[in-house]
């Protein structure tokens, strides 16, 4: 168990530099002939990925979905039923003690990364913008978990949930920024973007880290609080409705 802690951890920590340096890369390549790229210069641009590569490490919550739906259709998720506790609840708060053990490790990371590619890395020196990043960060934490723990307990209505976890892979990449800055989608689709949670969950505070967020940072949270109250909702909801149709043996 030490072993696999261990390699989670330095796993985590490796993807998190390959990550920054799969960016400098491939935008060293796209700067060479021009001088900005939708809006950002070529250190806005590397230090949009720095910091989106840091959020995205701590954010260990896709793991619930895999994890649940593997002990339903085995049979282990009978000890949940039985103990006197909230089964989201529980594995809430295992997301967020495993994403506060690698905040240490991801910000080690990105020391390095900083160092090594010579990055002058610019952050906001506005504090109620760092605060509100905070807040916003804290909060997508809860929305994610809230939307993979749904996602976990449809095992015990499907045979294989698998389908669904690969197309959430997907469109979370794209949806949370990792990919690209999402100001270089096309309009209509970035306007779209805007209506759901994951927008507010990487992209916006990164953006607004690196002093290059939308001002309106309200409708943001807002946006990302109402998500988060009705995934916590259906979730519960979904919960109570399906649990009645487990019969706590492996399938």
């Amino acid at each position: 168990m030490q072993i696999i802690w261990r390699f989670d951890v330095a796993m985590t920590t490796v993807a998190t530099i390959g990550r920054i340096l799969a960016a400098w890369i491939l935008w060293s390549a796209i700067y060479a002939s021009r001088e900005t790229v939708g809006g950002l210069s070529f250190n806005a641009m590397l230090s949009y990925y720095i910091v989106s590569s840091f959020l995205t490490s701590l954010d260990m919550s896709n793991q619930i979905s895999g994890e649940l739906s593997y002990i339903i259709r085995d049979g282990q998720f009978s000890k949940h039923m039985v103990t006197p506790m909230n089964p989201q609840g529980f594995f809430g708060m295992m997301v967020a003690g495993e994403s506060a053990f690698h905040l240490f490790f991801s910000f080690a990371a990105v020391v390095v990364c900083t160092l090594l590619f010579q990055i002058n890395l610019s952050i906001t020196a506005n504090p109620w913008q760092i605060v509100y990043v905070i807040v916003m960060i804290l909060t997508g934490l809860l929305c994610m978990i809230s939307f993979n723990y749904l996602l976990g307990i449809l095992a015990f209505k499907f045979q294989n949930v698998d389908g669904f976890l690969h197309v959430k892979g997907n469109l979370i990449s794209l949806a949370t920024g990792i990919y690209i800055p999402l100001t270089l989608l096309p309009e209509n689709m970035a306007k779209v973007m805007r209506f759901l949670p994951f927008y507010y969950v990487t992209y916006q505070p990164s953006m607004i880290l690196v002093s290059q967020g939308d001002p309106d940072i309200w409708a943001g949270f807002i946006i990302l609080s109402c998500w988060t109250a009705a995934f916590l909702i259906i979730t519960h909801l979904s919960y109570q409705h399906l649990r009645v149709k487990y019969d706590g043996v492996g399938i």
